[in-house]
């Protein structure tokens, strides 16, 4: 249903303090925000063959959450003039020397031939004032305008809010899409990113994946060209790929196999994924799960992004995660770095 711009901040907030499960979200590149909340707190698992409503996925270790579209609100927000934010890095809190030891011992596994590339993440605690998760959403929809941006809030779950670039699956029909998106530049007003082989070499690894996890299970498989995209701050690496499932190919059976791409874990997948399990001590949670929208009504349609530049909001504190991909050619200055550009999108709206 639309609404106008006040009445739909209005129920957002009388959801919010009911302490119903509620999303907020927005599309890439689109004034529309949209709201989808239960009339209970019931948890729900996904089941992509007929849900419709709003998918989380951990890491590991967890089935997909829904959150039932049992109410769906829409409203249109004018342009809006964005926060005033330190231009300047913010600081993060010091777990550099944890950093320093797991770069050390992933650059031991990928010279022993163990892993060819793992992707490091970080868990960085901000403890500044709380504004509301509504506030937040609003801040970031308009920093991060070509990303996809949500506020979840789930009171068995918690609250989670991010602006994440990167397309896991988007299906409508029997078509499907999806796009490789890795190697990571600072973005600097009027200079294009100068790419070298360790970046291109990190996103091929990813494309060689996803395609040969849809091969099997998809006809016509077309793989773009490598292009950079901007997201907020940084440019990436992307190549967009685009395929038509098989006939009585199970939606879910296909993000299984997506569900974590070298971008977001490692590879080879399960050594990666072992060697982080064991050596990031803690667990990521939603970080590099997936969320996103399932509808299947006339029209079946699937739209999941990889769950990136993400934060969590608990009562005491709010933890920002980032991640950066490690290979043979990695400096690990270079890549802390990278990890505090990350980071940067969260903590300038969290400021």
């Amino acid at each position: 249903m639309n609404y106008s711009k006040e009445d739909f901040l209005e129920k957002a907030k009388e959801i919010a303090l009911q302490g119903l499960p509620f999303v907020l979200f927005s599309h890439p590149n689109s004034t529309d925000i949209h709201l989808i909340y239960q009339n209970d707190d019931t948890l729900h698992t996904a089941d992509f063959s007929k849900d419709q409503g709003f998918i989380m996925c951990p890491f590991h270790g967890g089935s997909p959450l829904l959150l039932k579209q049992e109410n769906y609100l829409t409203t249109t927000l004018l342009p809006a003039e964005k926060p005033i934010l330190s231009a300047t890095l913010i600081p993060t809190q010091g777990d550099r020397e944890h950093y320093h030891i797991l770069f050390e011992k992933a650059l031991k596994a990928i010279e022993e031939h163990t892993l060819e590339k793992v992707v490091l993440s970080r868990r960085i605690a901000y403890q500044g004032n709380q504004k509301s998760l509504l506030n937040y959403f609003l801040d970031l929809i308009v920093l991060s305008p070509t990303a996809f941006c949500y506020a979840f809030s789930h009171p068995k779950v918690g609250r989670w809010l991010a602006a994440t670039p990167e397309t896991l699956l988007k299906v409508t029909g029997n078509i499907l899409h999806t796009m490789s998106l890795a190697g990571t530049k600072p973005f600097v007003e009027g200079k294009s990113p100068l790419w070298t082989e360790k970046e291109y070499r990190e996103q091929q690894i990813v494309t060689d994946t996803i395609t040969q996890v849809l091969r099997p299970l998809t006809t016509d498989l077309s793989i773009g060209k490598v292009h950079e995209v901007r997201a907020g701050r940084l440019w990436h690496l992307c190549t967009e790929i685009t395929a038509k499932i098989t006939p009585n190919t199970p939606i879910q059976e296909i993000v299984q196999r997506l569900h974590p791409t070298p971008a977001v874990c490692g590879f080879p997948t399960d050594k990666a994924r072992n060697f982080l399990l064991k050596n990031e001590d803690y667990s990521r949670e939603f970080y590099a799960g997936y969320c996103g929208l399932t509808h299947w009504g006339e029209n079946r349609s699937i739209d999941l992004f990889v769950n990136l530049r993400c934060a969590q909001l608990t009562q005491e504190e709010i933890f920002v995660y980032v991640g950066g991909g490690v290979n043979s050619g990695s400096q690990e200055e270079s890549e802390w770095q990278e990890t505090e550009n990350k980071a940067q999108t969260m903590l300038r709206v969290l400021q």
